[in-house]
């Protein structure tokens, strides 16, 4: 971002006027104007910008996410923010009248010499606003897009409005930057000299070498991919996509060597070549006979087939044959194979049999009986009434007779409403969520990027599921009932990244623990997470986590399940193979009818959350992860070895699984900071916790950036003169192993308890520590510690396991100098596990 000196500096060159630069700094420092959602089948997210050290809101990942990119690695673009202050848009509508509208728009845009406003929308949604809104949106002879109410608007600045459509974006280039994104993000890949050195010489001696042939030499695609990243070397990014056409990437010292290479290619080949133009009418012909071809069946090419081998001998001088045919007919197919290849070119289009074209195919009904069909098969037959056909059909009977209109039958007014878009029929009759399964499943055809990523780690996905089985307490065999799996899963290779298991249900910890799992197994995080609108993936925790690693974050739209299918697949199989073979699946709960005490799951149950976790991880790791895939044709470890393989192992990105990281996967405060109260420390959700280092006269009475451990209330940790110091809770010993989850219950038993007594009741840590120390705890409470006490044993599992890892590691700082803070004005006071953030914060107060 542009420093205030730096801005005032950009504004003197570009002699903007007072008003314009208090436009543009009212822009620079609010917040985005509303946030985007996932709706219309649309992917919304966040994309962590190092640019602007600021997450950038997309409302659309084919769309909007790849202007961000364009702007991201556009060295004329000096800042965007998304969604601006609105504005109002005046123009006249379509039917004549002056409207006016508050108009949002994408981005606003700071380039070295001008600035301004920028709307991204797909060319079909162009098209489609440019006929209903004609004086809004315009377009011109060359394709591109005006908006001159917008353009009115910026014009009072001095600055610009532009329209900007999908068609624009090339998608190769899109994708090279995603596949190229962790090396343009950091500075510190391990570079060897010497290699550099070799790398260049050898492309300095042949210029042009291609990638697959750069790596035939032997080159590391991390070393190559660094140079190209780095700009040491030059490729052009728009011919063809890295991670699966290597073959077509050519390789130059530079971008001028480069441009004289392809210039001379372009000469040789125009020698070599000689260019034979089609005729025009040629390319007629040719059209008509595509039709032809497309229109015949396999039925009439077998026959086409059958006349040709009995007039061939004819048509190579040999005398004629009527044994099979009669004389007539055996003429009249030589003139129709004349005819058709004097008009065509090709004979074999006369003996094609023109049956599909013979009788009426018109409707024998008359026009008005036409249309009061479709009228009360669209106005009483396909409405949320879900009337029968035959009762439609008898109003329809009456209406017909009532009017003096001829009345078909049953059954042409039943197989007329079966003609009828099935989708668009059942999202009338029962709605969208019935009608989704019917939607057509649309094959991505567009040069986009693609759905399951170039690499292992590009796309993952996290999703909850509530597994089919009872499980009870190790300790006093009472049922605990069913437990909750999350899944960080890998859409590239299919692979179960982390697994993180628990009888909560979904909330913050579950994604920050797989998160955490996920490091410790593989020592890196994705580039990209997928997760739906639950308001765990809302939680300012888990995006805090995601920014400071430069996770990209999107949410997929609601009620949409064929966008999550790789975790919810993923699910099927678990139980299907695993869950359902074990003692106290739930199976049979489907039909309740048949459950007995004898039968009852939860009777049955002899599994713990500890046992089934650690015999779920060996199924995922190691069964799962070496059984052949059906859409990939080998396994899951496989395609993820090979991946890394041709995309390299950037050791850049790997991250130490160390206190450090772990402390920062822990939740903190609303305001990320807590203040330091002399002689009492810091207070996080109602107890106050102390460190020796609070009695610093330079540390009392500031704030301090926090962490609270959800799993135990007995420990926090503060970040104080450069590192983080664990400290210790008031009460050590009655919160020592308490979860947040059994506090906050504690805390609701507590309420409840005065509410009669005392208006003005409040919690705090004598009370909480009381409550749980005497013999008052009720069953939820005991309920929630039983199960506490079952999800230490999978904390144990994770950490124990860890000694059997032995992936090369990298140090990551004590403070992360690329955490992103937020911009957007978030609400989630509708939950303990989440809290608000609604303004732009400075790296410190995070970190």
């Amino acid at each position: 971002m542009l420093s205030y000196d730096q801005f005032v500096q950009w504004c003197q060159n570009l002699a903007l006027t007072e008003q314009t630069i208090q436009q543009i700094a009212h822009i620079r420092n609010s917040p985005p104007s509303r946030r985007v959602h996932s709706r219309a089948g649309n992917v919304s997210g966040r994309y962590p910008s190092r640019k602007m050290g600021l997450t950038i809101q997309f409302e659309s990942h084919r769309n909007e996410l790849a202007a961000i990119y364009e702007m991201e690695y556009d060295s004329s673009v000096l800042e965007y923010y998304d969604q601006p202050p609105p504005f109002k848009l005046l123009y006249e509508a379509k039917n004549g009248r002056q409207i006016g509208v508050l108009h949002t728009p994408d981005f606003f845009v700071i380039r070295i010499h001008t600035c301004g406003w920028e709307e991204w929308k797909t060319a079909e949604e162009l098209e489609r606003l440019g006929t209903q809104m004609p004086n809004r949106y315009q377009k011109q002879p060359d394709g591109s897009w005006r908006c001159p109410p917008g353009e009115t608007h910026a014009q009072n600045f001095g600055l610009y409005y532009r329209v900007r459509s999908g068609a624009e974006i090339n998608w190769n280039l899109q994708r090279n930057l995603l596949f190229l994104e962790d090396y343009f993000r950091t500075d510190s890949y391990p570079q060897n000299e010497q290699t550099t050195q070799k790398i260049t010489a050898l492309i300095s001696a042949i210029p042009g070498i291609t990638l697959a042939e750069l790596f035939n030499q032997g080159i590391k695609p991390d070393d190559i991919y660094a140079l190209i990243a780095s700009e040491k070397v030059y490729a052009d990014l728009q011919i063809a996509p890295l991670a699966s056409q290597p073959e077509r990437i050519q390789i130059f010292p530079d971008i001028l060597t480069s441009k004289n290479f392809q210039r001379h290619e372009r000469k040789t080949q125009l020698i070599q070549t000689e260019e034979l133009p089609l005729p025009k009418a040629s390319l007629t012909v040719n059209n008509h006979l595509n039709d032809i071809l497309t229109s015949a069946s396999e039925k009439d090419c077998t026959e086409a087939n059958r006349r040709y081998q009995i007039i061939a001998p004819y048509l190579q001088g040999s005398a004629p044959s009527f044994e099979s045919v009669p004389k007539r007919t055996f003429y009249r197919w030589v003139n129709q194979w004349r005819k058709a290849e004097t008009l065509y070119g090709s004979g074999y289009m006369g003996l094609l049999p023109k049956s599909h074209l013979r009788g009426n195919r018109r409707t024998k009904l008359p026009p008005a009986t036409v249309n009061l069909l479709e009228e009360f098969i669209a106005n009483d037959y396909e409405t949320l009434k879900q009337k029968g056909k035959l009762a439609s059909y008898s109003s329809f009977q009456k209406a017909c007779s009532e009017q003096g209109i001829l009345a078909p039958s049953y059954k042409t007014f039943a197989l007329a409403t079966q003609l009828r878009p099935q989708q668009e029929q059942i999202t009338k009759r029962q709605g969208h969520r019935a009608a989704y399964k019917h939607e057509t499943f649309h094959w991505e055809l567009e040069l986009t990027t693609p759905r399951h990523g170039d690499r292992p780690f590009e796309i993952c996905h996290i999703d909850h599921t509530e597994l089919d089985i009872e499980l009870i307490s190790s300790r006093t065999s009472v049922n605990l009932g069913r437990p909750w799996a999350t899944f960080l899963t890998d859409a590239y290779s299919r692979r179960i990244l982390a697994i993180y298991l628990t009888f909560d249900p979904p909330s913050y910890r579950s994604c920050m623990m797989v998160m955490r799992e996920c490091v410790r197994r593989h020592s890196r995080l994705p580039q990209s997470v997928v997760v739906d609108g639950a308001k765990e993936f809302m939680s300012v925790y888990f995006e805090r986590l995601l920014a400071a690693y430069e996770c990209t974050k999107k949410t997929r739209p609601a009620a949409k399940p064929r966008f999550g299918s790789v975790c919810e697949r993923l699910f099927g199989t678990a139980n299907t193979m695993f869950i359902h073979n074990l003692q106290g699946n739930t199976q049979i709960t489907r039909q309740n009818r048949q459950v007995t005490k004898a039968v009852n799951p939860r009777n049955q149950a002899v599994w713990t959350l500890g046992s089934l976790y650690q015999n779920l991880c060996d199924w995922a790791y190691e069964f799962y992860d070496n059984k052949e895939h059906p859409a990939l044709g080998k396994s899951p470890r496989i395609a993820y070895e090979e991946g890394l393989i041709l995309s390299g192992n950037r050791p850049q990105k790997l991250i130490s699984y160390d206190e450090t990281f772990r402390i920062l996967t822990l939740p903190t405060t609303t305001k990320g900071t807590a203040k330091v109260i002399p002689n009492q420390g810091v207070k996080i959700n109602h107890i106050y916790y102390w460190h020796n280092s609070f009695r610093s006269r330079t540390v009392e009475k500031t704030q301090v950036p926090v962490r609270y451990d959800p799993f135990d209330a007995s420990c926090a940790y503060a970040y104080v003169k450069g590192q983080w110091v664990s400290c210790i809770s008031q009460h050590y010993s009655s919160f020592h192993g308490r979860s947040e989850r059994e506090i906050i219950a504690a805390s609701e038993e507590l309420r409840k308890q005065y509410k009669n007594h005392s208006q003005n009741f409040s919690i705090n840590a004598k009370a909480l520590a009381e409550f749980l120390a005497s013999t008052q705890a009720t069953e939820a409470v005991l309920l929630q510690r039983l199960r506490d006490a079952e999800a230490k044993d999978v904390l144990s599992t994770m950490e124990t396991s860890l000694h059997n890892l032995t992936p090369e590691r990298v140090p990551i700082p004590t403070q992360l100098h690329n955490a992103i803070p937020f911009k957007a004005e978030i609400d989630y006071s509708a939950t303990p596990d989440t809290s608000s953030d609604s303004e732009i914060q400075p790296y410190d107060e995070f970190w």
